[in-house]
């Protein structure tokens, strides 16, 4: 039983590192964009622009998965089960991008 404890609060974790990640990124974009619209970007904005923009969208998609994942924790729910999702190789992975 302790193992399925320390399972969901390790997804809880992961779920927060990658809450922080998409918030992190998010506020990025909103920056870039501050009183502009896309079209407006000069080339180098426009490619800052589109790396945030990935990075924050990965980071939500991460932050979905893991809620799919804390749902197969409720007895009842219908979500499929999830394999387990390694956040900090996933954030890795975008820096080597």
């Amino acid at each position: 039983m302790s193992s399925d404890k320390e399972f969901t609060d390790q997804l809880l974790s992961d779920h927060r590192k990658a809450l922080t990640e998409y918030q992190r990124w998010d506020e990025k974009v909103k920056q870039l964009l501050k009183g502009r619209r896309a079209k407006d970007l000069d080339e180098e904005d426009m490619d800052a622009y589109r790396e945030a923009a990935l990075r924050r969208d990965n980071a939500y998609d991460l932050m979905r998965h893991l809620e799919r994942a804390l749902l197969d924790d409720i007895p009842g729910s219908q979500t499929g089960q999830f394999k387990r999702i390694d956040v900090d190789a996933f954030l890795k992975k975008d820096d080597d991008t």
